[in-house]
């Protein structure tokens, strides 16, 4: 091969386009160097480490795909493979040469205090709080690296902070949606939530009497928002809300959560307050690092650096039960062998089973039917195991048959950041007529039905100041992806229309119609509630979305200790569940933005309580409040 340093491109999981550099010298691959800013950080990084380290200390191109991230981990085999073919060599000879050798770990038996099945946000988060406990904690990954749907996540994270968000004025709309709510017909609230129901609408009237204009919001806001949001009837008749001692136990909990992550090293931008699509309010704290890998890097830091016995690509497959008991748990690694861990207390934080499209049918009650081919905006990892592994304790489950279909996911990849992804007050969405078809601040569930009874395929339209608002995106990758085809861009409306195939006087005229609603602050149309950016600016951008699988609100059932129950709602001794893993929070519909404040809260209370079981004492604290 010619020696030399060769310019070529691949394509990753969130990027169309990811540059690397092969150095070639004496027919051998010397240096491989891959420009990954254009994907999301923590979802493939163990590619990037683990690849070219294994192609340049073997010669070879007959590699393991890394699990969980197969379409970077194909990007870096073809872009080498690119290299090598331009340099003068056979691509294909490499990838017949022979594979890497792998290591034999053999049997191993492990005695621990806690055992945490699932590295993701919850099992970091507790992972973390049994270490502040002092306690000896391992932690079981089935993936080759940590993150699991948090590192996804859009980073926002719901906690009602009133003195800070009175700094942020009130948007268009947000007035006239807490008269709407107050005014919710009182037999319509179910009666363990009559009581803090009555209390809001009093906080809301003397908010609204008071003449303020900056943006409201208490504990009890939140905490109805999130059981109406949730409240739905399945195809059965079935009616579902979340559970009130869970939500109370969230929404009081959950500021304390984010001072929680702040003190052990996450940045939080302060002078931005946002929410995701289907949040229904402006109350998220987010991350300054990009997305859900600002928690998760802080965290895994965290635990490595005190001690956490953290195993890889060890699948957790059967818990150990004696004398009625859960006693630890018997996982399989990747060679092979076996790694039983004997332990005082399991934490079940493996998440919940959106990327198994089997069982998400096998339970689905909402929606009349889950394609085969549906696109899921999951990690890979997440197929249900803590689910199955509770099952095997005699856990019981709640609202098992509530999937959450992602109104807005890219329609090739289920992926949530291509494109112009904005809050949702500056969510303008048309179907392929260009004509709008629903509030676009409603819930997900809404958005979901909206966009499969206007055909499955719908578009977001931006402009250059909403493209601004945008989440965690750059000039650079949307350039890509308008070169790639999978983002319409136009300098005016009439040609981006053409582009994606509309009568252009039909989407100028929805335009103009959106902008004179936010001129005039109330939308006739549909009412949505809360208006943000008019569409004016050019260059205009067209982004496709399509529903995809997001979450599964069903789960283990718990108490507000994290406790697992079994039927008859006794406590399963040494068995805990947080976050997705666990049901009776979100109930039939979770809001944008409440998942993470779910598993670090209850990812922190599964600790607390593990801990005060295996070493209680009289003055013992409990609960996710101790700090």
């Amino acid at each position: 091969m010619k020696s030399g340093k060769y310019q070529v491109r691949a394509k990753g999981h969130g990027s169309e386009s990811m540059p690397m550099e092969v150095t070639i010298e004496d027919d051998k691959i010397k240096d491989i160097e891959i420009d990954s800013s254009g994907e999301t950080k923590g979802v493939a990084d163990e590619v990037f480490n683990r690849l070219p380290k294994q192609i340049i200390d073997n010669q070879t191109l007959n590699v393991d795909v890394v699990s969980g991230a197969t379409i970077s981990s194909h990007g870096v085999v073809d872009g080498i493979a690119q290299a090598i073919n331009e340099a003068g060599g056979n691509a294909e000879e490499w990838k017949k040469r022979t594979k890497p050798a792998t290591t034999k770990n053999g049997d191993q038996e492990i005695d621990t205090d806690v055992v945490i099945v699932g590295a993701g946000g919850a099992g970091l988060a507790a992972a973390v709080r049994s270490l502040q406990h002092d306690e000896k904690v391992v932690i079981l990954e089935k993936y080759p690296q940590i993150g699991g749907n948090t590192s996804r996540a859009g980073g926002p994270m719901n906690a009602a902070e009133p003195d800070w968000q009175k700094k942020f004025k009130a948007l268009p709309g947000e007035k006239e949606t807490l008269k709407e709510l107050a005014a919710t017909p009182f037999d319509k609230i179910d009666p363990e939530y009559q009581d803090d129901f009555k209390k809001l609408q009093k906080q809301i009237k003397e908010y609204l009497a008071s003449g303020a204009d900056y943006l409201f919001d208490s504990i009890l806001l939140h905490e109805i928002q999130t059981y109406l949001g949730g409240k739905r009837t399945d195809l059965k008749g079935n009616e579902i809300h979340g559970k009130y001692a869970l939500v109370h136990e969230l929404v009081t909990n959950a500021l304390n959560s984010v001072k929680w992550l702040a003190d052990l090293g996450v940045k939080f931008d302060e002078t931005d307050v946002t929410e995701p699509v289907g949040g229904l309010w402006r109350r998220g704290h987010k991350p300054v690092e990009p997305m859900g890998y600002a928690y998760i890097h802080i965290l895994g830091d965290w635990v490595e650096d005190h001690g956490g016995k953290l195993y890889l690509e060890s699948r957790a497959e059967d818990l150990i039960i004696k004398d009625g008991k859960v006693r630890g748990v018997i996982a399989k690694r990747a060679d092979g062998s076996t790694l039983t861990i004997h332990a005082k207390a399991v934490i079940l934080t493996a998440g919940g089973f959106g990327a198994n499209t089997k069982m998400v049918q096998k339970y689905n009650t909402y929606w009349p039917k889950i394609d085969d081919n549906i696109a899921t905006t999951n990690s890979p990892s997440i197929t249900g195991d803590g689910i199955n592994l509770g099952l095997e304790a005699g856990a019981d489950l709640f609202g098992m048959g509530f999937i959450q279909l992602m109104p807005v996911a890219d329609p090739d990849t289920g992926e949530l950041f291509t494109g112009v992804v904005t809050p949702p007050a500056n969510y303008i969405m048309v179907n392929k007529e260009g004509k709008r078809f629903v509030n676009e601040f409603a819930e997900r569930d809404v958005l979901a039905k909206a966009v499969i009874d206007n055909g499955g395929l719908i578009y977001q339209i931006a402009d250059d100041k909403i493209k601004e608002t945008a989440y965690n995106t750059t000039q650079e990758s949307l350039d890509a992806q308008v070169k790639a085809g999978t983002l319409f861009r136009d300098d005016t409306l009439e040609g981006l229309a053409k582009q994606i195939g509309m009568n252009p006087d039909v989407l100028v005229d929805t335009i103009k119609k959106y902008n004179s609603y936010v001129d005039q602050g109330s939308d006739p149309d549909f009412h949505k509630n809360v208006l943000g950016l008019k569409c004016e600016v050019a260059p205009f951008y067209a982004t496709p979305r399509k529903p995809a699988i997001h979450h599964t609100m069903g789960g283990l059932v718990i108490d507000t200790k994290a406790h697992v129950l079994d039927k008859n709602g006794d406590e399963i001794p040494g068995l805990y569940s947080a976050g997705e893993n666990a049901g009776g929070i979100h109930a039939g519909n979770r809001l944008g933005g409440n998942s993470l404040s779910d598993i670090f809260t209850f990812g922190r209370i599964a600790a607390n309580t593990a801990y005060e079981d295996i070493y209680y004492t009289d003055d013992a604290t409990s609960g996710a409040s101790e700090q």
